[in-house]
């Protein structure tokens, strides 16, 4: 099975990360939908949460949010994975990066991580310039939704740039020609810090595990 969880910061929802680690067999995997939070700071919460993330003898891959730390994150080496292109944290820990449609367990998953922050974290220093798209993931993603024929199973990212709130204009582009162009089964997002589901195609994940059987 395949599960899903969003925005854990580097310690927040450890009961839902424990209880995946406890019910999941050696075949199933957890995704992230962004803000992991890996190395984000130096708090003992932090160092906790990466401890048993590093530690993790279940698989887990994770999208980019937009509080993230990036230099570390990009400081892997890429490899190919399921039809991708991945950053490889641990054996079992793994990143997956913007644009790439990736086959797993038989399904197909479209993924784009990143968004803007709010001007708070601007004015706080912590704005960081790859929380945004570039211009190269941009043309790949719509390059590999094109090489699948505009039809993926399932769209991961971590925000679903809807018009609402500080909005990137490229992502929101995105999200609405995947919405208007592209057939999927379900669109799932993070960001929002609010598990709901959103309309009949949409739904937003935080602090609950979605699975996708």
């Amino acid at each position: 099975m395949i599960y899903l969880l969003a925005d854990m910061h580097g310690g927040e929802k450890l009961g839902e990360l424990n209880k995946y680690l406890e019910i999941a067999n050696d075949d199933d995997l957890l995704i992230i939908l962004g803000d992991i939070g890996i190395k984000f700071c130096d708090s003992e919460e932090n160092k906790a949460f990466d401890d048993l993330i590093f530690s993790s003898k279940k698989k887990i891959a994770f999208l980019d949010g937009n509080h993230e730390n990036f230099k570390y994150i990009y400081s892997f080496n890429e490899e190919k994975w399921c039809g991708g292109i991945i950053h490889r944290l641990t054996e079992n820990v793994i990143h997956l990066k913007r644009g790439y449609v990736f086959e797993i367990q038989g399904k197909s998953f479209f993924v784009f991580g990143g968004c803007k922050s709010s001007p708070k974290w601007k004015e706080q220093g912590l704005y960081q310039p790859e929380e945004e798209p570039t211009e190269k993931q941009l043309d790949r993603a719509y390059n590999n939704l094109k090489k699948y024929g505009y039809k993926v199973d399932y769209v991961l990212t971590h925000k679903y740039e809807n018009g609402k709130g500080t909005v990137n204009e490229d992502l929101f582009n995105l999200c609405k020609f995947i919405d208007d162009k592209v057939e999927y089964k379900h669109f799932y997002a993070g960001h929002w810090h609010n598990a709901k589901v959103f309309d009949e195609k949409h739904t937003f994940v935080y602090d609950k595990l979605v699975c996708i059987e």
